[in-house]
């Protein structure tokens, strides 16, 4: 379970479940967010002092690692958009972020979120005969 909480902004993130999620030998999702990837706390089983101190350190190696694969250009489509432009990404199948923008009065940087969950869209391509 991963947790973050942010009273100044008004975040209380929680989540659960494996970063990448594997069904039938696929990668079928990857579950990143560097607001709320860390737990708070270690796992209640561990209740040493340096059973919690190796815990923090694996998982600051692991992230490290992560972050690092995640940073290799090799990796990155970069597309830029003009205005008018839009993009549909699937939150859980790829990974996105931006670059940084400069709004202007004749510019101005309008981003706007559109939501649909992955049951729904599975529905509706079961719907259209794709297997899913």
């Amino acid at each position: 379970t991963y947790h973050s909480q942010d009273p100044v902004t008004g975040w209380h993130l929680k989540a659960s479940g494996p970063v990448i999620q594997v069904q039938h030998g696929r990668i079928v999702g990857i579950r990143h967010n560097d607001l709320d990837r860390l737990p708070d706390l270690p796992p209640g089983n561990l209740t040493e002092p340096k059973e919690i101190d190796v815990f923090y350190k694996e998982l600051e190696d692991a992230h490290m690692a992560w972050d690092a694969l995640l940073a290799q250009d090799t990796h990155r489509l970069v597309i830029k958009l003009q205005p008018g432009d839009t993009m549909v990404v699937a939150n859980h199948r790829c990974f996105h972020g931006r670059k940084c923008f400069t709004s202007t009065a004749q510019h101005p940087r309008i981003v706007m979120g559109c939501y649909v969950s992955q049951d729904e869209l599975y529905s509706r391509f079961r719907m259209e005969g794709y297997d899913v």
